[in-house]
């Protein structure tokens, strides 16, 4: 059995037909037929029914398609390793960057990045966590910066941004002297929510179920700015990491730290497992070290 005669048969059965397939995999029929015939000599067992009015396997050879789709897609994935392999000192890292958040902690690091390894070409995509996982998963991306906690187990994730969820309000709201509160004082508050798009949404949700209620969400955007004009104006309660509070200090509003549960904000650099590291890929982390 070789790796040719698996594709042709997949292709006959994709195409179901001996003659659209030859056209397809530019062959001769005979030659492809023969492949067939080889197949079955070797497994000792017919994998199309030649009695059959349509095209149509036997029960034989619909369990030699189901094997046939699982070999070719693994060849497939360890071709593109080879090749990434091979092409390991390549000058192009692509990272998934989520917006806001972590474009402000990661602009020092990429400057410092591009200024230590100028050769190395950053291709920048800036798009909410969620989608960046998806990017991972579909190779689009070497690297990506996510929020954590990722439930899944297909990645390796590296914390790089420690910081903690904070509740922002007014100064004239009524818990704005508080400093500290129990997530289940904002029980009954109407709250300011970052689009779902976002990790940061489905985090805070977890908090407040944790600490023992359904948010109450009033209003949701993709827009951190209008959650904070919203919640100067009154309208809410917002939630904000209180990284990105410090860099953008301003007076008119009150965080408030919050406990049971605690809500901390950690922003990582996440990779699929089985990736394998390129050269580009091993640099930018080992700058990402804390």
């Amino acid at each position: 059995m070789t790796l040719h005669q698996l594709q042709y048969f997949a292709e006959i059965v994709r195409q179901r037909s001996f003659t659209r397939a030859a056209r397809q995999l530019h062959i001769s029929q005979p030659a492809l037929s023969k492949s067939v015939r080889l197949l079955e000599q070797e497994f000792e067992a017919e994998f199309i029914d030649r009695n059959a009015k349509d095209f149509a396997l036997t029960d034989s050879g619909a369990l030699f398609y189901e094997y046939a789709q699982k070999l070719l897609a693994f060849t497939d994935a360890q071709t593109r390793e080879i090749r990434q392999r091979i092409q390991s000192a390549a000058d192009t890292l692509h990272i998934g960057i989520p917006p806001t958040s972590g474009s402000i902690y990661y602009h020092t690091l990429i400057s410092q990045f591009q200024a230590t390894y100028p050769d190395i070409v950053l291709q920048i995509t800036e798009v909410p966590s969620r989608r960046i996982l998806s990017l991972l998963d579909e190779g689009q991306l070497d690297l990506g910066v996510v929020l954590e906690p990722i439930s899944r187990e297909a990645y390796v994730t590296r914390p790089v941004v420690r910081s903690e969820i904070v509740a922002v309000v007014s100064r004239d709201h009524p818990l704005a002297g508080c400093g500290t509160i129990s997530l289940s004082r904002l029980r009954d508050e109407p709250l300011l929510m970052i689009s779902q798009d976002f990790m940061f949404s489905g985090v805070v949700e977890s908090l407040c179920r944790q600490a023992g209620f359904a948010p109450q969400v009033a209003f949701e955007s993709s827009q951190w700015d209008l959650l904070y004009e919203m919640a100067l104006d009154g309208r809410g309660v917002a939630f904000f990491p209180k990284a990105l509070m410090d860099k953008h200090p301003r007076s008119e509003s009150v965080c408030l730290h919050l406990q049971d549960p605690a809500a901390p904000w950690i922003l990582s650099v996440a990779y699929r497992k089985e990736r394998f590291l390129s050269t580009p890929m091993q640099l930018f982390l080992e700058l990402c070290k804390p």
